[in-house]
């Protein structure tokens, strides 16, 4: 820890990034987006990625506007339930940028499927593949560079997981098993300077998906503080357990929801299929 004067002025830059380098998956819209344009505009090198090439190249461009050195993003198109293609995102970041500072792991998917429903248990088993195999095998394919850098892994997980909701259990067992990994890669990645957190959102309007305005009115409406999640909230969360200033924080699910989760029973959002 930085002593006397040292400390102040670590704490007065502790949002600066310039010479980290970010990966974001997921990054080609919606919260994913808003994270890696934050980072590039705290200063750091970002790697975009999604499976739509038009999406990332759109985020890489307000990107690399928003750097305050205009540094240029890696765009990356991947399909990230494919070991090669997530191979290959790695080494084209290390390749580019030499090493890998922090890890946010948000891609992911969500569905409506109650346990009858015939199709319960393809939903589960793609929610696994992508939530689950996919994060986790990204995330063991960064640790050695992670180990390198003191870096962070940052998980986007659920305030449902706390509050559970009929005909989401699918998306529940993803987003819970994404929570228990946090807290399990804390203890074993703590003694090689890696901390390991995780941010659980509440209702984001993200423009990700298409929500009723019923649903957000309905949202903003029993969220203590009076409306729906921005992007740019869950972004604000993300950079703050990734900076010095969280240098004490690991195993931490850290929520934002404006206080929704207090408000929300179990048929929040049955019958409401994403």
């Amino acid at each position: 820890m930085a002593s006397n004067n040292d400390f102040y002025d670590e704490v007065r830059n502790s949002r600066n990034f310039t010479g980290k380098v970010v990966l974001v998956t997921g990054s080609g819209v919606g919260i994913g987006a808003s994270i890696v344009k934050l980072y590039s505009a705290l200063g750091a090198n970002v790697v975009i990625t999604s499976q739509n090439a038009d999406d990332v190249h759109k985020v890489a461009v307000e990107a690399q506007q928003l750097s305050p050195k205009k540094l240029k993003p890696l765009e990356v198109i991947a399909d990230l339930t494919k070991s090669d293609e997530l191979k290959n995102l790695l080494n084209k970041t290390i390749k580019t940028f030499g090493k890998l500072d922090i890890l946010v792991n948000n891609a992911g998917s969500i569905s409506y499927a109650p346990i009858a429903d015939p199709l319960f248990i393809d939903k589960l088993k793609s929610t696994e593949t992508l939530d689950i195999n996919a994060t986790l095998e990204l995330t063991q394919l960064a640790i050695p560079y992670l180990v390198k850098t003191n870096g962070n892994i940052i998980m986007i997980t659920a305030t449902i997981t706390d509050r559970p909701l009929k005909g989401y259990l699918g998306y529940i067992i993803g987003k819970s098993a994404l929570e228990q990994a946090t807290k399990v890669l804390s203890i074993e990645l703590g003694s090689q300077g890696v901390r390991v957190n995780s941010v659980s959102p509440g209702e984001v309007d993200s423009k990700t998906v298409i929500i009723e305005s019923t649903l957000l009115d309905r949202s903003a409406k029993q969220t203590p503080l009076g409306r729906v999640g921005d992007p740019r909230d869950i972004a604000t969360a993300v950079v703050f357990l990734s900076s010095s200033d969280a240098r004490f924080i690991t195993g931490h699910c850290l929520v934002v929801d404006g206080g929704l989760q207090y408000n929300m029973d179990s048929e929040y959002l049955e019958n409401y299929n994403f």
